[in-house]
């Protein structure tokens, strides 16, 4: 878990870096409504602007926290899987099995130039990827203790929700979170989303015959979907729409 916590402080610092985040949404859908669902944190634009260990200090760690924290060796490359949670917490969201599916990875690499969080959930049915979103601050803030830690509110969606119909896939509208930012935090967060970026890539059984979202850009069996943080933030760009295939 510790390894969250050094992405949690490189994500501080890309806040202070404005632009320096964009955010991938994709999903993979099966002909049996089965699939593939994952959200990406990728920070790696920051690795231009200097070294990691030149970031951490920036972030506020120090060498010896730097050196508790694993960084002495700027080369991670991490997966957590839910399932291994405790047990009373995945039992809080009344579907502990359901989290057999889920998974978290993080790659941090000076070498390679990457800085990415992934988030993934291997679906069976559209309703999981509501579940996944509807329970997931229950395991990030409760239950996975340095992870608890990761400052990602804002850069997710408060819930995602689609439906599936024989050759149609509707994305619902996405609910306003509980605690929205408002006045100087809200301001504070604008600033720091800068240039970022929101894409969505749907990736779809059958060749696209019509997309009904903002947008939208059509190629063969795949929907790409490019908007400004901030305008998602500021309700100026809608996510829910339909796909026809």
């Amino acid at each position: 878990m510790k390894k969250l916590v050094v992405f949690g402080l490189l994500l501080s610092v890309s806040f202070l870096l404005s632009g320096c985040i964009n955010i991938i949404e994709e999903m993979t859908l099966n002909k049996n409504g089965k699939g593939l669902y994952s959200l990406t944190i990728d920070m790696s634009s920051i690795l231009q602007l200097g070294s990691l260990k030149d970031l951490m200090n920036q972030a506020g760690a120090d060498a010896d926290a730097q050196k508790k924290l694993g960084m002495d060796k700027m080369e991670k490359d991490t997966t957590i899987y839910f399932k291994d949670m405790p047990a009373d917490l995945k039992e809080q969201t009344g579907d502990a099995k359901f989290w057999d599916k889920a998974k978290m990875t993080m790659k941090m690499s000076e070498s390679e130039k990457k800085l990415v969080m992934q988030m993934s959930l291997d679906f069976d049915k559209m309703e999981d990827i509501e579940f996944f979103y509807k329970n997931l601050g229950t395991l990030m803030k409760e239950g996975a203790g340095e992870m608890g830690g990761m400052p990602t509110e804002g850069l997710t969606p408060a819930g995602v929700a689609f439906k599936l119909a024989k050759k149609s896939l509707t994305r619902l509208p996405t609910p306003k979170a509980e605690n929205q930012p408002s006045g100087e935090d809200l301001e504070m967060m604008k600033m720091f989303m800068g240039t970022a970026k929101y894409t969505t890539i749907y990736h779809l059984p059958n060749r696209v015959k019509k997309v009904k979202m903002a947008n939208a850009k059509i190629d063969g069996n795949t929907v790409t979907i490019e908007n400004s943080m901030l305008d998602i933030m500021e309700g100026k760009a809608k996510l829910e729409g339909q796909i026809s295939f």
